[in-house]
């Protein structure tokens, strides 16, 4: 979507700000989801690693049910578990360096009905077209294309995120108002001969 801009417009706010690898970490931290197979397979892999543990030899692990032999069934478990957090942690590690390779320094353009953005690439995205995600540190706005990552450290005050989001989200509520009034235009039924 290309927006005209007269000479006269100035942009509601302009901050500029550098992003780390830490801000496209936070994205990927923010946007982890286990869903229904991941539980699956961590459980599957939960009892693996406690099932292992059963095959210890009696002689050094205690008769079975003992708590010599609970108590390895525990520590096997344990490590499973880090072992699984490690490797989230690695492939969220991984993900964040393509994301964002080295530190890229962004100027953000507010208007009142877009976002312009400027520094790896030029970016110009109506606020209807962004779906924000907000985490403790940052505000994600994801889209068609590739997320951004505003990290709430580059504004000066705690209202400018806040203003931002409500022009979002008042943009994207008028948005959808508009599909359902056209929608509700629309006779779905075939005309009558």
């Amino acid at each position: 979507m290309h927006y005209s801009v007269p000479m006269s417009e100035e942009p509601l706010r302009t901050t500029t700000f550098t992003l780390t690898r830490a801000d496209a970490l936070a994205y990927e931290q923010a946007v982890f989801r286990w869903g229904w197979r991941g539980g699956l397979l961590l459980a599957v892999w939960l009892l693996a690693c406690g099932g292992a543990a059963l095959l210890i030899p009696a002689e050094w692990g205690g008769p079975r049910l003992s708590v010599s032999s609970s108590l390895l069934v525990s520590i096997a478990t344990v490590i499973g578990v880090v072992l699984v957090l490690l490797t989230i942690a690695t492939r969220q590690a991984l993900a964040a360096r393509r994301r964002l390779p080295r530190p890229v320094e962004v100027t953000l353009n507010e208007w009142p009905d877009r976002l312009t953005l400027s520094g790896a690439e030029t970016r110009e995205l109506a606020y209807a077209a962004l779906e924000p995600l907000a985490s403790p540190t940052h505000l994600f706005l994801r889209n068609a294309g590739a997320p951004l990552l505003l990290p709430q450290a580059a504004f000066h005050d705690d209202t400018s995120l806040d203003a931002l989001r409500q022009r979002i989200d008042t943009a994207r509520a008028r948005d959808a108002a508009a599909e359902t009034t056209v929608a509700a235009e629309v006779d779905p039924a075939p005309p009558s001969a």
